[in-house]
């Protein structure tokens, strides 16, 4: 949910696709929904547990995590292809590399649609030699893995041979950086933008936050350049707080902080 309530928090309309339970953690994350105000037209609930609970290790160099997961009621797939049949949204984003043989031929439904598709990558074993993957990828209108998923994806050793293996399937690349900021891609022209300075305390979550502030900016039109600098602050002030979301900026924030004059 971190890219979900990140873009609540900036002003948008957004809804989450999920399938809650009735253990104590879907009661939680419930009652998390209806304090950001998400619109929940979109989520349902199922007669049973549906926990999905990791325990974050947040080291100062590293970070590993620990997940437990019920049996899945219903894939993020299902989900989003029921979703589709009652669609009101303009824009639909997947917050890790989801891979469905349904997939391909939803995606190309939501283009007939006009709703733009937007995926984050996470942590995944599979490569760009899988068919199914290459089939997903080249779908997408926007990419954004972080550095090193970009190289394990393409199995390539430096970022600029990830990059040039992603620009033969998606027509704009955005790729996280960390500490060196995000670049992205956009029909074969390159941006870059540096990180804002920050005091990190946890950087789990941060890449959803940035993705969110991306998104929020590009959803208002904003140029490649300027949607690489929402992400980098809002990545800021995430990696601020414990979390994800707990420093996650308003709209209010980045508003000043865009107004701000540039710091010498």
């Amino acid at each position: 949910m971190n890219t979900v309530i990140a873009l609540r928090r900036l002003g948008i309309n957004v809804g989450w696709m999920a399938k809650l339970g009735n253990d104590f953690f879907s009661d939680f994350i419930d009652h998390v929904v209806d304090s950001e105000g998400l619109d929940k037209s979109l989520l349902s609930r199922a007669p049973v547990p549906q926990r999905r609970v990791t325990v974050a290790l947040s080291y100062h160099e590293e970070r590993a995590f620990v997940t437990y997961i019920d049996p899945v009621y219903k894939a993020s797939a299902d989900l989003a292809v029921e979703a589709l049949e009652h669609a009101t949204f303009s824009h639909l984003h997947f917050t890790g590399l989801t891979l469905d043989e349904r997939l391909p031929d939803f995606f190309d439904r939501c283009h007939e649609r006009g709703i733009c598709v937007s995926m984050d990558c996470q942590y995944r074993e599979q490569t760009l030699d899988m068919l199914l993957v290459r089939e997903t990828v080249r779908r997408l209108d926007i990419f954004m893995p972080n550095a090193s998923e970009a190289q394990r994806l393409t199995r390539t050793e430096r970022l600029a041979e990830a990059l040039d293996k992603l620009d033969n399937f998606v027509p704009y690349i955005v790729i996280k950086c960390g500490a060196e900021g995000a670049l992205a891609r956009r029909d074969g022209i390159d941006y870059h933008s540096p990180a804002v300075p920050a005091n990190v305390i946890d950087t789990t979550g941060a890449g959803d936050v940035f993705n969110a502030g991306f998104l929020a900016a590009h959803l208002a039109g904003k140029a490649t350049l300027e949607c690489l600098r929402w992400g980098n602050y809002c990545a800021s002030m995430s990696v601020q707080g414990v979390g994800g979301i707990s420093t996650a900026p308003t709209l209010s924030q980045l508003q000043a902080w865009l107004a701000a004059p540039p710091q010498a």
